[in-house]
């Protein structure tokens, strides 16, 4: 069947195939950037090449359903058109809540790289144990949504299918759910921070840049109702189709995109480098002003007492995130009283 004679189905083929070549684009970037640029692979590495597989796996079955009708009315349709539309549409499901499943997981396992401090780590758990349980849930609903299974595409009697609205309705919002958990997950850790607020703000942005795509869930859950409760299926698809290939897509390139800092500092060094020096400067003349206060007092012939200040440092590796060891320290100050005595030197430590 030809794309010029369907205007909407080829709309959601050129838009889920751009999309898709930014995502392939980006993705190779980011293992280029992990394997040559920091010699630093991770298993979310792994994780995020498996959600590109099978976000391109989507792109695949939406050219499929377009040859096949997705796009045109269901009436101008033969059966044999319809049957293989269907078929597509029953596998577009599977792939796209597995590129989903597949992308969370990645940045989950990302942020347990970046985040070492025990309460974080709990929070991290909690949240990926979620989205493994809601990823296992929609595959499973989207395979065995009907008994028998090729009832999807043959509407054969007898059969039983789960309600597909309620379903896709509920995954929706849980999909909505869990990526507000991954943004929220790591901005009070970010706020605690000893850093300037220009490289604070820095940091809760490219953290934050996965609202865009809770922003894309929402305009694909608006798309769904128009499909929902259609009499018209083939036609009323293209924008819930599109939207499922973007949301799938645009969750793989703002998952990898805090990765390509090493990229950009080594071939761009510009970008970074004055905000670098000028953060550093402000960070080291603000530690100057917050560091270590020390009130000496000499003397002679008697024991003298020194109290300062000094730094406990929690640390977080961002490793991933430049060319060259970047730490974050959370700091704790730790008061330490030091007494000179004649006889030698006696050290008192507490929080």
């Amino acid at each position: 069947m030809s794309l010029d004679d369907n205007t909407r189905g080829r709309q959601a083929v050129i838009l889920s195939s751009v999309f898709s070549a930014l995502a392939i684009f980006t993705v190779l970037l980011r293992l280029y950037t992990r394997l040559f640029v920091i010699r630093c692979p991770g298993v979310e590495d792994y994780f995020i090449s498996i959600a590109l597989v099978c976000s391109i796996g989507l792109t695949i079955c939406i050219g499929i359903q377009t040859q096949y009708g997705m796009g045109l009315h269901i009436w101008d349709l033969q059966p044999a058109d319809s049957l293989h539309s269907l078929k597509a549409f029953y596998a577009s499901l599977i792939v796209y809540y597995l590129s989903l499943g597949f992308t969370k997981v990645s940045i989950l396992l990302q942020y347990r790289r970046v985040f070492s401090t025990k309460k974080f780590q709990i929070a991290c758990w909690a949240i990926m144990v979620v989205v493994m349980i809601y990823a296992f849930w929609t595959v499973l609903s989207s395979i065995f949504g009907c008994k028998p299974i090729q009832a999807f595409w043959t509407l054969k009697h007898p059969f039983k299918c789960l309600n597909q609205a309620t379903v896709w309705f509920f995954n929706g919002a849980m999909n909505i759910l869990t990526d507000l958990a991954i943004i929220v997950l790591p901005m009070p850790v970010i706020r605690k921070l000893n850093l300037p607020r220009r490289q604070k703000q820095a940091l809760v942005g490219i953290f934050a840049i996965g609202g865009f795509v809770c922003l894309v869930s929402i305009l694909r859950l608006q798309s769904l109702v128009a499909i929902s409760n259609s009499s018209d299926p083939t036609y009323n698809n293209p924008p819930a189709a599109t939207w499922s290939s973007i949301e799938a897509n645009i969750g793989i390139i703002c998952s990898c995109l805090p990765c390509l800092r090493p990229l950009v500092t080594r071939y761009l060094p510009a970008i970074f480098s004055n905000t670098s020096s000028r953060s550093g400067q402000s960070g080291e003349s603000k530690e100057a002003r917050r560091g270590s206060r020390t009130t000496f007092s000499r003397r002679t012939g008697e024991a003298s007492t020194t109290v300062s200040t000094v730094k406990s440092e929690e640390m977080f590796d961002l490793n991933q995130f430049d060319d060259r060891e970047s730490i974050i320290r959370v700091v704790r100050e730790v008061h330490v009283t030091v007494e000179n005595r004649l006889s030698g030197v006696h050290a008192r430590e507490g929080v």
